[in-house]
């Protein structure tokens, strides 16, 4: 069948329009075409969203036991995320090889806007930088509500599944780090008990400069450390820095 002239120039302006969508970033579409792909890779693989990893501590590296550990440089290579590649129990352990495990986490900015458009969260400012991590924690380890430890039971225990001393260690150990100035420290840490996830609050009246080529996320959890860059000039979403 011949298409007339008229025709052929809607189909083709339809065609260009589809294949501009599709060649975009996620990001960078109009938030109502985002398919289910689009925002998998937003929360799993974005400019906001880090696959890392946590590497074990390793004691021998120890120079003086009353100084926290300083996380060691594990880049943002997804390429060399992978040992081990079992469920993580939350113990320690090395791998076959014998060196210390790494365990595979995401590190997720979860205060920027297209962030909280692909979770369907409020899209109202926050009052903080929100950094959450996936994969340290395991899921159902801890309960839903903490308590502070301020008695030990008749025995001198204390309940191992009381999350406030994880959620006190992420406050301690957990920062973000800008060049040239004082690092921003937490606010307030929370722990989702069913899935593991950690979000981690940080004051915005600490600005984080736009000027920054890079700005740094530290933390630790037990014997693992986590160290992952975020590239400030990537983190655009229509074209404004989103944090």
């Amino acid at each position: 069948m011949k298409l007339n002239p008229g025709l052929r120039a809607v189909i083709g302006l339809i065609v260009l329009v589809a294949f501009g969508l599709a060649a975009k970033l996620p990001w960078e579409k109009p938030t109502e075409t985002w398919s289910a792909e689009d925002v998998a890779a937003i929360l799993n693989n974005s400019p906001w969203s880090i696959r890392a990893v946590a590497v074990m501590h390793d004691p021998r590296d120890d120079r003086d036991e009353d100084q926290p550990v300083a996380p060691p440089d594990t880049g943002n290579d997804t390429g060399k995320i992978g040992a081990p590649k079992t469920h993580w129990d939350g113990e320690i352990g090395r791998n076959r090889m014998g060196s210390l495990a790494t365990i595979p986490v995401t590190v997720r900015w979860e205060s920027a806007l297209p962030v909280r458009l692909a979770e369907k969260a409020s899209i109202t400012p926050l009052n903080s930088y929100v950094i959450s991590l996936v994969g340290i924690v395991p899921a159902n380890r801890y309960n839903a509500v903490g308590k502070a430890e301020t008695s030990s039971s008749s025995d001198g225990s204390v309940d191992p599944k009381n999350p406030e001393e994880v959620l006190e260690a992420f406050m301690a150990y957990s920062r973000i780090v800008q060049k040239g100035v004082r690092d921003i420290e937490p606010e307030d840490a929370k722990l989702d008990p069913s899935t593991g996830t950690v979000r981690i609050f940080f004051p915005r009246s600490r600005v984080i400069d736009p000027e920054q080529k890079e700005i740094l996320f530290v933390t630790h959890f037990g014997n693992l450390n986590v160290r992952v860059k975020f590239r400030v000039s990537t983190m655009k979403y229509h074209g404004a820095i989103e944090l």
